[in-house]
């Protein structure tokens, strides 16, 4: 099976998530998160291969439940993974976190960490803008 970016995108579109969370308790900033879940893990090992990354198995509470798994990739291969599939989702809210992430995530996240007050507040305004898109 050949994977291409389309692929993703429809994978991603269907099945995943972009979002930004906390991947570390101590972090003080949300980072960028691309997931998608599914019981089938050939699509995630292509996912893998493709855009890197890990996956994950999740527990099985009952014994008629196939077991699952979740692929994710974080921080800036997740930003650039979204700069590539931004025209190409279909979902519009997926498209538009995408495109934010995209364009303004590394303008506003300093690779050491340390924030002057402007990257603070651009960043203050990307992860409201990301979760509350109709709100100024």
């Amino acid at each position: 099976m050949k994977v291409t970016l389309d692929y993703v995108a429809g994978i991603i579109d269907g099945e995943g998530t972009i979002t930004m969370s906390y991947v570390h308790k101590t972090n003080k900033w949300r980072t960028p998160v691309v997931s998608v879940s599914s019981t089938t893990i050939e699509i995630l090992n292509a996912l893998v291969a493709f855009c890197g990354g890990h996956i994950c198995k999740h527990k099985v509470y009952k014994s008629h439940h196939l077991p699952s798994f979740s692929w994710r990739v974080h921080g800036r291969k997740a930003v650039e993974l979204c700069s590539h599939l931004k025209t190409r989702l279909m979902v519009p809210e997926k498209r538009r976190r995408a495109a934010l992430l995209a364009t303004k995530y590394v303008a506003c996240t300093p690779r050491n960490g340390k924030y002057t007050q402007t990257q603070t507040h651009k960043k203050q305004q990307l992860e409201h803008a990301f979760f509350h898109p109709s709100k100024p």
